[in-house]
């Protein structure tokens, strides 16, 4: 299955969707990507979480 972008950050911080059959179900899981590092998560507020989170972390050391 290819992935599906379904948000974006005005940060430029992505989350993909992607449809991962196993046996009789069908499983979602996301990728959320923000400048080099990404994490594969269970649901979407897990991928917004952690884009939020090296975001903040972003600005943090750029200001410093």
């Amino acid at each position: 299955m290819r992935p599906e972008l379904i948000r974006t950050t005005p940060n430029g911080g992505t989350i993909h969707q992607w449809k991962m059959p196993g046996g009789q179900k069908v499983f979602n899981r996301y990728l959320g990507c923000y400048l080099g590092s990404c994490k594969f998560c269970g649901d979407l507020e897990e991928a917004d979480s952690f884009i939020a989170a090296a975001e903040s972390l972003s600005k943090v050391h750029s200001s410093a």
